[in-house]
C-alpha cells in the first residue's frame, strides 16, 4: 500500500537480508532478496506494507464445489476465554467453509516422517545438525544469507503441505474431482502465502490460496460464543502433539531427541546461523528455527500478543490432554518427501563474472572508506556499506549520501573561490601597470 509509506527509512534498518530500499520518498522491496519475514510490516508506524492474500468474501464466492478451511494451530490461541478446539472449527464452517481440516494433523505426521528421516540419516558432527524446513522464512534466510548450511535443511514438506495433501486426497476419494476442490490456509504470516504462491520444495502446492487470520479472526469471534453444546461439531484430527507446533520448542519436543536447539525472532535466528556455520555450535542433532517471536504465536498476522497467545496456548493444551476426535479422515498416506533440491539465492553477487565481480568489490570496498559509517539512512539504503554496493551498481549517485554530497559542495565553493581571484591576462597586465 504505496501510498501510506512516507519514506521514514524504519523499515530499510530493520530488514534482515537489507531487501528495502527508499527512493524518491517510497519504501521498494527488492524482489528476490526479500525473505517474507514480515518485519517491515511489524515496524511500520504506517501500515505501508501489507501481505497478498485472497479476501475471505472472494473464496466464498469462488467457484469451487468443495472450499476446504486448513486453519494453523496458532489460531487456537488467539480467542479469549476459549480452549476448545472443535468449536473454533466448527465457527469455521459456519461463516462459510465446507469442511475444515486442522494443520496441526500434518504436523503429526511431519513430526512421525521427521523422527524416521533423522533416525535413518544421522549427521556427523562435522556436517552439523539437521535444521527444521517448517519455517519458509527460515528456509529463504538460509538460501540467501547462510548457503553453506542449505545440505542442513531437513527435505520434508511442510505440514500445512502436507494437511493440503491429505485434505485432497480424501476428498478426492469421496468423489470430488481435483479441479473442484478450492483449499485455503488461513496464514498467520506473509511467508507461508509466499510459499504457496513461489512453492520452495515442492513443485506445485496443494494450497489453492491463503487468507489473513486477522481477517478470520474478526469474522468469527462473534460467532464462537452463539456455538455452544451440542452445536458443537467434532472436526478436530490431531491432540497435542500437533497444536504445540503453534509456539517455540513445540516442533522439537516431539522429536524425543537428546540435544535440540530451539531459536525465535530473526536476529536470534541470524546469530544462531553464524554460530553454526562458523563451527561455534557443536554437538546438536536438531535446529528448530522461527523468524518470528514466539514461533507462529506471534506472526505478523496474528491478533493477540505472542506472550499472552503462549498463555492461552497452554490452557488449550491442557484442555486437549484428551481431545474428540474426528477419525474420519486419519490415516491416509501422502508423499512428504521435498520435490526440489534448495539452491542459493544469488541475489546478493555483483556479477556472475568472477573477474567482474572481484573488480566491483574493490570499488565498492574503497567508496566505502570514505563514507561516514554512521548507516544514517538518509540515502536510502540501510547502511554505508549497502550504499557503496548500489553506487558501484550503478543504483544511485554518489551524491546521494548527504556527507559526500556536503564535502563535494566545499570543494567546488573553494575552487569557486579560487577561480575568482583570476583575472584574464589583458586585464591582469593593466593592473600590474
Amino acid at each position: 500500500m504505496e501510498d501510506r509509506c512516507v519514506g521514514c527509512t524504519t523499515c530499510i534498518k530493520r530488514c534482515p537480508t537489507e531487501a528495502i530500499r527508499v527512493r524518491g520518498g517510497r519504501a521498494h522491496i527488492i524482489k528476490g532478496r526479500c525473505i517474507d519475514c514480515g518485519i517491515c510490516m511489524q515496524v511500520c508506524k504506517h501500515k505501508a506494507k501489507v501481505a497478498v492474500t485472497k479476501k475471505l468474501d472472494e473464496i466464498l464466492e469462488s467457484p469451487y464445489k468443495l472450499k476446504i478451511a486448513l486453519p494453523p494451530p496458532s489460531l487456537y490461541s488467539q480467542f479469549e476465554g476459549n480452549r476448545n478446539v472443535n468449536r473454533i472449527l466448527t465457527a469455521l464452517r459456519r461463516i462459510g467453509f465446507d469442511e475444515v481440516v486442522g494443520v496441526a494433523m500434518g504436523a503429526e505426521v511431519i513430526t512421525a516422517a521427521t523422527r524416521e528421516y533423522i533416525r535413518e540419516h544421522p549427521r556427523s558432527e562435522e556436517e552439523g545438525p539437521w535444521i527444521s524446513s517448517a519455517c519458509p522464512a527460515i528456509v529463504r534466510l538460509i538460501q540467501n544469507r547462510f548457503p553453506s548450511l542449505i545440505d542442513n535443511i531437513l527435505p520434508l514438506i511442510s505440514p500445512m503441505e502436507t494437511a493440503a495433501r491429505i485434505a485432497r486426497k480424501a476428498f478426492i476419494e469421496k468423489g470430488y474431482k481435483d479441479e473442484e476442490i478450492g483449499v485455503f490456509f488461513i496464514t498467520p504470516c506473509p511467508a507461508k502465502a509466499t510459499e504457496v504462491a513461489h512453492p520452495s520444495m515442492v513443485e506445485k502446492s496443494a494450497v489453492t490460496d491463503t487468507v489473513a487470520l486477522n481477517e478470520i479472526f474478526y469474522k468469527i469471534r462473534p460467532i464462537i460464543k452463539s456455538i455452544q453444546g451440542e452445536d458443537i461439531e467434532v472436526l478436530q484430527l490431531s491432540g497435542q502433539e500437533g497444536i504445540r507446533w503453534a509456539h517455540i520448542g513445540g516442533e522439537s519436543e516431539n522429536l524425543g531427541l537428546k540435544d535440540v536447539l530451539s531459536v525465535d525472532g530473526i536476529d536470534n535466528v541470524i546469530e544462531i546461523m553464524d554460530r553454526l556455520e562458523n563451527g561455534v555450535i557443536q554437538r546438536v542433532d536438531f535446529i528448530e528455527a522461527n523468524a518470528c517471536t514466539g514461533g507462529c504465536l506471534g506472526g505478523p498476522m496474528a491478533v493477540e500478543n505472542p506472550f499472552s497467545a503462549e498463555t492461552r496456548m497452554k490452557k488449550v493444551l491442557r484442555r486437549n490432554e484428551n481431545p474428540c476426535y474426528n477419525k474420519e479422515i486419519l490415516g491416509i498416506r501422502v508423499p512428504v518427501e521435498a520435490e526440489k533440491e534448495l539452491e542459493e539465492l544469488d541475489n546478493m553477487q555483483f556479477s556472475s563474472d568472477m573477474q567482474e565481480a572481484w573488480r566491483m568489490m574493490q570499488e565498492r570496498d574503497q567508496l566505502n572508506e570514505r563514507l561516514p559509517q554512521i548507516d544514517c539512512g538518509a540515502c536510502g539504503s540501510p547502511s554505508c556499506l549497502a550504499f557503496a554496493t548500489d553506487v558501484v551498481k550503478g543504483k544511485v549517485q554518489v551524491e546521494d549520501c548527504i556527507f559526500l554530497l556536503r564535502q563535494r559542495v566545499k570543494e567546488v565553493a573553494e575552487e569557486m573561490v579560487a577561480l575568482s581571484g583570476k583575472m584574464p591576462p589583458s586585464i591582469k597586465q593593466k593592473d600590474e601597470e
